[in-house]
């Protein structure tokens, strides 16, 4: 596990984005480069690097207007562990310290892979999914959830992975379903997300040509990795 404490600044997710930005490419001339009518976060030798903490959804006229022209690599955090760290609203003071139950994976991206899932089969477009343990400052009350996050801390780099091309999302098929025929709930179960993400992430790898729809068994439908990817 690489520490990455001091590249990566505790100043917000917008910081973070910034921060994100030198530890991907240190010349910072390369940052923030004009392409066309929009601005790239990084634009090098190798093509267009964008990074998205947020919904891929707002990402999507960017991509579609770069993509013809320019190799793009798609940078995407995902929390692998999470501490919330609470804090005084006024004072700033740490009221207390909880780890998050819950652990975030690749096959956490498929709610945002789904939001730009035309996109994901064009060959200029490269994913660079990152895994990281984090730590999120929080103050009670206020904002859609109760509560606002002050700041966000990526603490470590935990694991990385690349899809670059149709057949690398075999990377996002769990082990034991290939060569088997599997279903939704098998998937998820491999995969230990919920059933629903289960769905959504078949519904991008059947898109992508990852897995192929055989059949049905009762009222479920039936998938098997596809040929091209074994």
């Amino acid at each position: 596990m690489t520490n990455m404490t001091n590249s990566i600044g505790t100043y917000g997710e917008k910081t973070l984005h910034r921060e994100l930005k030198w530890y991907i490419e240190p010349r910072g001339n390369l940052h923030e480069a004009p392409v066309g009518k929009y601005i790239a976060d990084i634009k090098a030798e190798n093509g267009i690097t964008e990074i998205q903490t947020r919904s891929f959804e707002k990402l999507r006229p960017k991509l579609t207007a770069f993509l013809p022209e320019h190799a793009v690599t798609l940078v995407y955090p995902i929390a692998h562990e999470k501490t919330i760290i609470w804090v005084d609203a006024d004072t700033g003071e740490v009221v207390r310290t909880r780890r998050s139950p819950k652990r975030g994976s690749f096959y956490s991206a498929f709610r945002e892979l789904y939001r730009i899932k035309p996109l994901l089969t064009d060959a200029n477009l490269r994913l660079r999914l990152i895994l990281a343990d984090i730590s999120e400052r929080r103050s009670s009350g206020g904002g859609r959830k109760g509560y606002h996050k002050i700041d966000t801390e990526l603490r470590a780099l935990y694991d990385e992975l690349i899809i670059d091309g149709a057949d690398d999302y075999a990377k996002l098929i769990p082990a034991p379903l290939f060569r088997l025929p599997f279903t939704a709930a098998d998937y998820a179960s491999a995969a230990r997300i919920s059933k629903k993400d289960g769905q959504t992430a078949l519904n991008v790898l059947r898109h992508v040509g990852a897995v192929t729809q055989i059949g049905k068994s009762g009222r479920a439908y039936l998938y098997h990795t596809s040929g091209s990817v074994l």
